[in-house]
C-alpha cells in the first residue's frame, strides 16, 4: 500500500468516526428523534439484554440477535450510550470498506481499489447507515467478508472461515440464510467437488443452531432464527405503498370478502400462530389480488431505485434536489451493472458470486419492501464493480 493509500485511508476513518459522533446534529430525521424507527425497538432490546440479562423479541419473530448483543455488549461496557453504538457502527464501516478495497485490489488493482474506497467512504447510504442503530452496519461488513472469503479463501480453513461469515450473517439478518445454499451450489459448480461446498453449509449450520435451538425450545416451535409472515403481510396488502406502512396495525383489511382490522386479523395469542396467521392472509390476499400485487411488486423497484424515497415535496428547490440526487444514483446504479457485465469477461466466477448476492437481495425485496435500506447489503459489491469498470476504462488506451 503506497503512501497516497495510506493517507485517503487516515481521511476516510477521520469521515466515518466523525460522521459517527455528528450524525444525530446532521442527518434531519435523526435531529428530530435520535432514535428513529427500528432503532427504538433495538435500543430497548439491547439495553435489557445489557442490565437484566432478558432477551425479549419486540417485533413479532422477526429480530435475528446478533446486532442486538453486539449492542448489548456495548451498554454493559459504557451504560446506556447510544453514540457510543454510532461510534461501534462507524468502525464496522471501516471494516466494510477494507473489505471492499481488498476485493477491489485483488479482481482490479490498486487503483480501482481506491477509487471503490472513495466512492464507498462517500456514498450516502453507506455513509448516513452509520447514524441509525439499524442491524444493517453489521451485515455489511459480514455480506463483504463472507462472498470474499468464498471467492478468495480455498482450503478447508477457509471453508470453516466462509461458513462462520455466512452464519453469522444470518444471525444478523435471517433473510440472508438461505443464501448460504446458493454460496454452496456456487462452490460446488466452481470446484466441481462437494467436499467444500458442504462443509461451508455445516459450519453455517453449527453457526446459527445455538440460537436456532435456543428460540425454537422458547416458542415451542421450529425457529430458523426468525419468522417472515408478519412483515410478509405487512409489506404486501391493500395499503401497502412498496415499503412498511407504519400505521399497517391501525388499518382494516379485506381479505376473503372480510374487512377487519390488522389486529383483529392477527387475533392469535400465541406469536409463532399469530406470524402463521400473518403469512396466510398476505398470501391470499396475493390469490385475490394478483393485478395489485404484480403493480406493488413495481411501486417496490421505484422505491428502490430512488435515491432517498418517493417524495413529492411541494418545495421546488427540493424537488429538484431529490431529482438530481435520483439520476446521480442512477448514473451509479448503472455503472454499477455495466461494470458487473464487464467483470464476468475476466473474473467470470467472481462476477456470478456477486450476481447471485444482489440478485438475493432483490428477491427479498420484491417479497418483503423496497427501498434504500433493504438494498444496502448490496450496495459494496456495486461499489467495487462501478470503481472496477471505470478504473480500466481511464486505463484503456
Amino acid at each position: 500500500m503506497g503512501r497516497a493509500a495510506l493517507w485517503l485511508w487516515f481521511c476516510v476513518a477521520v469521515l466515518r468516526v466523525a460522521y459517527a459522533l455528528l450524525a444525530t446534529q446532521i442527518d434531519p430525521l435523526l435531529r428530530a428523534d435520535p432514535l428513529h424507527g427500528d432503532a427504538v425497538l433495538h435500543d430497548r432490546m439491547a439495553y435489557r439484554l445489557a442490565t437484566t440479562g432478558e432477551y425479549r423479541l419486540e417485533k413479532g419473530l422477526m429480530t435475528a440477535p446478533a446486532y442486538i448483543v453486539l449492542m448489548a455488549g456495548v451498554y454493559a461496557l459504557v451504560g446506556h450510550m447510544p453514540d457510543a453504538v454510532r461510534v461501534v457502527n462507524a468502525l464496522l464501516g471501516l471494516l466494510t470498506l477494507w473489505g471492499v478495497w481488498c476485493f477491489a485490489r485483488r479482481i482490479a488493482g490498486e487503483r480501482a481499489a481506491n477509487l471503490a474506497l472513495i466512492l464507498g467512504a462517500v456514498h450516502p447510504h453507506l455513509l448516513m447507515i452509520t447514524g441509525w442503530l439499524y442491524t444493517e452496519n453489521l451485515v455489511l461488513p459480514l455480506a463483504v467478508w463472507a462472498v470474499y472469503g468464498l471467492y478468495f479463501w480455498r482450503g478447508r480453513g477457509g471453508a470453516v472461515g466462509s461458513g462462520v461469515l455466512l452464519g453469522l450473517l444470518a444471525l444478523t439478518r435471517a433473510n440472508y440464510l438461505p443464501f448460504a445454499l446458493i454460496a454452496a451450489l456456487w462452490l460446488l459448480w466452481r470446484e466441481r467437488r462437494w467436499q467444500t461446498p458442504a462443509i461451508v453449509l455445516l459450519t453455517t449450520g453449527l453457526t446459527v443452531a445455538p440460537y436456532v435451538v435456543f428460540i425454537s425450545a422458547r416458542y415451542g416451535a421450529f425457529i430458523p432464527i426468525a419468522l417472515g409472515g408478519y412483515v410478509f403481510l405487512w409489506a404486501n396488502n391493500e395499503h401497502a405503498d412498496g415499503g412498511f406502512d407504519p400505521l399497517f396495525l391501525e388499518r382494516t383489511l379485506t381479505i376473503g370478502g372480510e374487512t377487519k382490522s390488522t389486529r383483529a386479523w392477527l387475533s392469535a395469542s400465541d406469536p409463532v400462530a399469530r406470524d402463521r396467521q400473518a403469512m396466510r392472509l398476505a398470501l391470499q390476499w396475493i390469490r385475490e389480488h394478483p393485478g395489485a400485487w404484480l403493480l406493488l411488486l413495481g411501486r417496490k423497484i421505484a422505491l428502490t431505485l430512488s435515491a432517498f424515497g418517493l417524495q413529492n415535496p411541494e418545495n421546488r428547490v427540493v424537488a429538484a434536489a431529490l431529482r438530481f440526487a435520483d439520476a446521480l444514483y442512477w448514473l451509479f446504479l448503472a455503472w454499477a451493472v455495466y461494470g458487473l457485465w464487464r467483470l464476468r469477461r475476466v473474473e467470470g466466477q467472481v462476477a456470478a458470486l456477486i450476481a447471485l448476492f444482489v440478485g438475493w437481495t432483490l428477491v427479498t425485496i420484491l417479497l418483503y419492501a423496497g427501498g434504500s435500506r433493504p438494498l444496502l447489503p448490496a450496495q459494496p459489491f456495486l461499489v467495487i464493480c462501478a470503481a472496477a469498470v471505470v478504473s480500466r476504462r481511464c486505463s484503456e488506451p
